[in-house]
């Protein structure tokens, strides 16, 4: 149930996002979700992409400064509310919520999904889904 999520740092000047989706591009690599935080001097893509193992050797081939986080992806059904339930699920069950994002995904149907990064995502995955959450699994 947990995921792999790539961070590849950027240097934070104009077509570095540009020349990095044409690489993915190139390379036959699918974005499931993005998200981009800046810092004075780089940018941070925080990606989920398939295939995983495919993306992980190509950035190394090509020395782009990466990092890869485990997080867990949460089916939404109704954004707000089921945030904060989440968000109090978990709270009340002594895990915390280190950062989140949301994402839609386009497959047979759309969905949207809410990625967090948890300081216990085993506890976290249990957790959530004894509440009756639905939580992704990772494409094989």
């Amino acid at each position: 149930m947990v995921l792999k999520q790539i961070s590849v740092f950027l240097p934070n000047t104009p077509g570095q996002l540009a020349n990095f989706f044409e690489f993915l591009m190139s390379n036959k690599i699918y974005i499931r979700s993005l998200t981009v935080a800046e810092t004075e001097d780089y940018g941070l893509l925080l990606l989920l992409v398939k295939p995983y193992e495919k993306c992980i050797e190509l950035l190394e081939d090509k020395d782009y400064l990466h990092s890869v986080t485990e997080v867990i992806a949460v089916k939404l059904t109704d954004n707000i509310t089921q945030l904060y339930n989440i968000a109090k699920t978990l709270g009340n069950h002594e895990v915390n919520i280190e950062y989140m994002y949301t994402f839609a995904e386009n497959s047979s149907e759309i969905s949207t999904m809410t990625v967090l990064r948890l300081d216990d995502n085993e506890k976290g995955v249990n957790v959530l889904q004894e509440h009756g959450f639905e939580v992704m699994e990772e494409d094989k």
